[in-house]
């Protein structure tokens, strides 16, 4: 297995096709910082794409059913607890060598390609954040970190990516980030503080973000859950994101128990 340096992951960039559900791993691996590990750098047949600041490591895994070798060399390197985002056909090789403790289809939405327009926010308590709210965006979700994992922190966040918010009384009440993004689309993600839960600031908040991702940047959104995670999977409905069909399913693993409903895979 060889781990490639940016300027040498061109041929294992053919791997990941700009799509809705490539989103996430295609934004790390174009990262200098990220780690992109592969079978063989001139005719890669296996891709793991990992981030070193995220915590357990999450990563995501590239390859076909026969690459049980490299499955098996790349997991034995796995001795802390590590979250995986895999295809379907990669689980039974994976369930082979990993002591798998959580399991959950991830669920996928997008934007249609043709026919999807963004919708203006009404809502005069939303605005875009700027890199001097980093402070305020950390002590509000201090506890929801994911808000910014693939950027490290909230100040790289508000000067890489973007994120809008909606205030009450002077305080952030609820956020929606990019968590990724790439040339075509970019994933959001969205959090309500829990007194200010059921006010509809959630879709606000993505409604807007969406509009000002797709008209300065001409990014479609799209959206990371599971199927329960019923509050996230309505906010990306009645944003006009549909499921995603493709002949690939992915599944979310995790080699030790998750506590709580969510298990850290959804906005």
């Amino acid at each position: 297995m060889r781990r490639l340096p940016p300027n040498k992951r061109d041929t294992a960039k053919t791997l990941l096709a700009d799509t809705p559900e490539n989103c996430s791993a295609l934004f790390l691996f174009n990262l200098d910082t990220s780690v992109v590990i592969v079978d063989n750098e001139h005719t890669p047949k296996f891709l793991a794409i990992t981030y070193p600041d995220t915590s357990p490591a999450l990563y995501f895994l590239y390859g076909q059913s026969d690459q049980l070798i490299m499955v098996k060399r790349f997991l034995k390197q796995l001795k802390l607890p590590a979250d995986l985002v895999v295809p379907h056909t990669l689980f039974p090789a994976i369930n082979r060598y990993w002591a798998i403790r959580f399991a959950i289809p991830v669920l996928l939405l997008s934007a249609p390609e043709e026919g999807w327009t963004p919708k203006a926010s009404q809502d005069f308590r939303v605005r875009l954040l700027k890199p001097d709210d980093a402070e305020i965006l950390k002590k509000a979700f201090s506890s929801e970190d994911w808000l910014w994992d693939f950027f490290s922190t909230p100040q790289q966040l508000l000067s890489k990516g973007q994120a809008v918010a909606a205030f009450i009384e002077g305080a952030i009440a609820c956020v929606s980030t990019t968590l990724a993004f790439t040339e075509k689309y970019c994933e959001l993600g969205v959090a309500t503080r829990p007194e200010y839960q059921g006010r509809g600031l959630a879709l606000e908040c993505a409604r807007t973000l969406s509009k000002i991702q797709f008209e300065q940047f001409g990014r479609l959104p799209c959206w990371r859950t599971h199927t329960g995670n019923i509050g996230s999977w309505k906010v990306a409905q009645r944003l006009g994101l549909k499921e995603i069909q493709t002949n690939e399913e992915f599944i979310f693993l995790s080699n030790y128990e998750h506590v709580g409903s969510y298990a850290g895979v959804a906005p």
